[in-house]
């Protein structure tokens, strides 16, 4: 069953008032954001907001946690560092093989929990509370929920301890922002585990899948790609160590993989690296610096805009190799201590750059550190780049973040990613040996994400240096 819910905005200088009505669900846990923005020299309030988030599956996921804890665990006691210690479930896991060994279910240990930072962004999507669980857009301000904080950070707030209070049914907890901080527009209200970065735990939702090459055949360590409707893995033919590409089935609705077969068998026994598939069927695929393109019978083809069948681009690192659509996207970063240099390429032309674009350190840091791995997600229009435990989504056109965009998300630098455009959320395809054998492939699905609520304003709201904001969360919890 619905509610419905007033989320209001009153503008006192414009004299502009917003009301809409939200529908929330039945719920015992309900919270509330109250926007206040003052003028600096005056003090006076010129802009407030009040509207309620809805609280994200995570927080169902852990409650019920919370709640097989509370029945199973046998003591808890205090540890030094104010820990709390739990003695039960995890020191006998056979008596309890039907919770902890339930793959519906994924445990989380040594993890920041969601409600730990307020975050600020300009994602203007409609709240999905059945599915959503990532942070998107750019991040305009956040505030920390556990200490003070006083400094220059042109984005951070405080929490205003003497104003804040928690009773048994009432969490009540007020930040402040001055003048240099969270100055932008945004929309949407965010808890999130961290400031500037995603989980992808799969608590929400977790997929366990194995895999069987097709007969005479191996899967390879290579990241996979997703594309229409199909995944496709780099693997070996068994007889011939000749480079291979197979193709799976992959409903994403479903979470389904099935019906392995080769795409394509590569004349070559070069360990290749990485690989994408062109919209007309050609496979591209790199070994160090150098590009080799071959068709679907595995014969090798000319690299367009040469007269050769592989191109050596010479120093380029090449961490990063992507087809979007027309596009090619390389890694053309000569050194480790370079900014990221990404040159953009005709899939017609492959020597003549459109464009290259160099994307400095204070926005995506490689100093030092390889990038592994380039992908495009057409349904965004979205390519990620991946360098160590971290994928950035940026935006195709301009390889820079926008609203639509996910934040900064920790994951396995080898995975794949799809896009769930029916429940709007992204996947993480990880994928591993079975104990030795390559001829079989573990593959797990994640959606991605670890937010403990959201919520979008009825209104953006624009604060500037000559504004004071104050944002106070009211959650509620009704008695059991």
């Amino acid at each position: 069953m619905l509610r419905q819910s007033k989320a209001t905005k009153r503008n006192f200088l414009t004299g502009e008032a917003i009301e809409i009505i939200k529908e929330k669900p039945l719920k015992s846990v309900r919270g509330v954001h109250t926007i206040e923005l003052f003028d600096a020299l005056t003090g006076k309030m010129v802009e407030r907001v009040k509207s309620e988030n809805f609280i994200a599956k995570t927080m169902e996921a852990l409650q019920r946690q919370a709640a097989l804890f509370a029945f199973l665990t046998e003591r808890i006691s205090y540890s030094s560092g104010s820990r709390i210690e739990y003695y039960g479930p995890f020191y006998d896991l056979s008596r309890y093989d039907i919770i902890f060994n339930n793959p519906e279910m994924i445990w989380l240990i040594n993890v920041n929990f969601p409600m730990n930072w307020i975050v600020l962004t300009d994602y203007d999507g409609p709240e999905n509370p059945e599915n959503e669980v990532i942070m998107r857009g750019r991040i305009v301000g956040y505030a920390y929920r556990y200490s003070t904080y006083s400094g220059s950070d042109t984005k951070r707030g405080t929490i205003n301890l003497a104003e804040s209070f928690i009773e048994s049914q009432h969490i009540h907890l007020v930040f402040d922002w001055p003048t240099h901080a969270a100055n932008g527009t945004f929309n949407s209200v965010y808890w999130n585990p961290e400031n500037s970065t995603n989980y992808s735990n799969g608590i929400v939702e977790t997929k366990f899948l194995r895999l069987d090459a097709p007969q005479g055949y191996t899967f390879t360590n290579a990241k996979p790609r997703v594309k229409n409707g199909k995944i496709y893995f780099l693997g070996r033919n068994q007889q011939d160590n000749k480079a291979a590409i197979l193709e799976y089935d992959f409903n994403v609705q479903t979470r389904t993989i099935g019906n392995g077969r080769v795409y394509a068998l590569l004349n070559s026994t070069l360990n290749f690296a990485i690989f994408d598939i062109a919209p007309n069927g050609d496979i591209y695929i790199t070994y160090g610096n150098t590009l080799y393109c071959f068709d679907q019978n595995g014969s090798p083809k000319t690299i367009p805009g040469t007269s050769q069948t592989s191109r050596s681009y010479t120093n380029f690192l090449f961490g990063l190799f992507a087809i979007a659509g027309q596009d090619v996207y390389i890694e053309s970063r000569t050194s480790l201590s370079n900014d990221l240099q990404i040159n953009r390429y005709s899939i017609n032309d492959l020597v003549n750059p459109l464009d290259v674009i160099v994307i400095p350190r204070s926005f995506i840091d490689v100093y030092n550190t390889y990038c592994n791995g380039m992908l495009f997600l057409p349904d965004l229009n979205i390519v990620t780049v991946s360098v160590g435990s971290s994928t950035y989504f940026l935006d195709r056109g301009t390889l820079d973040f926008s609203k639509e965009t996910p934040v900064r998300t920790y994951m396995n630098g080898n995975s794949a990613v799809a896009y769930d455009p029916t429940r709007r959320q992204f996947i993480e395809v990880r994928h591993s040996e079975v104990s030795g054998d390559n001829t079989k492939r573990n593959v797990t699905l994640h959606v991605m994400g670890f937010i403990g609520a959201r919520n979008l304003l009825p209104s953006p709201v624009t604060k500037t240096s000559t504004n004071t904001m104050k944002l106070t969360y009211d959650l509620y919890i009704d008695s059991y």
